[in-house]
């Protein structure tokens, strides 16, 4: 019970990785407050152990009026885990609708900025936790999904920023990829077909469907483990949850000292020069 008497927010709490997140946490002594633009619960068999509150994360109004409405009633918040995510338009970047990609960026990135910006200042002096979700378009091409990567590898370096902004603040706050997890989101590359979401990830989708992808409590697991004490010191970090050691001591040791681990660097080969 790592989470005893601990409040926490997951944004996107009541379906997907978000839901698993919000379980897990109440198994773990922690109280949720889920907020979704979404109003199905899903979490009641752990009725008396949640609140559920209806919010667009994009929407800096309602994000304002529900961290108000929490510091009002609770007043006592420790953590905060942006799960709220799309994938947003698929196909080609010349092709795809601009308003769509404004619209992903907005959710994804702008939702995250608001809900840390909320959180941030509903709290002082206290030791806090954020966790943020990117995911593989951060790490590498994602082509056919450009607004979702951009959306993705902006909440990296959001977060490493924010790290030491508020280094000073005892805050902890790192993101994490939590793997292709058999979610709703991936209807859509399957809607799209081959053709629009590209050949070679339309049949990855297909076969991690069909039994291959990432448990969500792995990445569940990642999240319990941000949220902790056992890693306090820990921040600024893009980690994996399905490919990195976390779990290991010597591992979470190097995060700690390591300023460049976890991060994304430019990677320079033998024949750069200093100029």
């Amino acid at each position: 019970m790592i989470l005893e008497g601990k409040t926490i927010i997951v944004t996107g709490g009541n379906k997907g990785i978000g839901l698993e997140i919000s379980k897990k946490i109440i198994k773990e002594g922690g109280y949720v407050f889920i907020c979704s633009k979404n109003d199905n619960d899903n979490l009641k068999e752990y009725y008396g152990h949640y609140s559920f509150f209806k919010c667009d994360v994009s929407d800096e109004f309602q994000v304002h009026r529900f961290m108000n409405t929490i510091n009002e009633k609770y007043n006592n918040v420790y953590g905060l885990v942006n799960c709220a995510g799309i994938y947003g338009p698929i196909g080609k970047t010349t092709i795809i609708d601009n308003h769509s990609i404004l619209n992903t960026i907005k959710i994804n990135l702008m939702g995250t900025i608001n809900m840390c910006n909320s959180f941030i200042n509903l709290i002082k002096n206290k030791k806090r936790k954020i966790v943020n979700f990117s995911g593989g378009g951060a790490s590498g091409p994602f082509p056919n999904y450009s607004a979702y990567a951009i959306s993705k590898i902006g909440i990296v370096k959001l977060t490493e920023n924010l790290s030491i902004e508020l280094s000073k603040d005892n805050i902890d706050i790192n993101c994490i990829a939590p793997g292709f997890v058999a979610t709703n989101i991936h209807k859509k590359t399957l809607e799209a077909g081959p053709h629009t979401a590209g050949k070679e990830f339309y049949e990855k989708t297909k076969e991690q469907l069909e039994g291959k992808s990432t448990s969500p409590k792995i990445a569940a697991d990642l999240v319990i483990f941000l949220l902790s004490e056992e890693s306090n010191g820990i921040s600024g970090k893009f980690i994996s949850a399905p490919w990195d050691p976390w779990k290991e001591k010597n591992f979470q040791e190097e995060l700690r000292n390591n300023k460049d681990l976890a991060t994304i660097r430019r990677i320079d080969n033998k024949y750069f020069r200093k100029i």
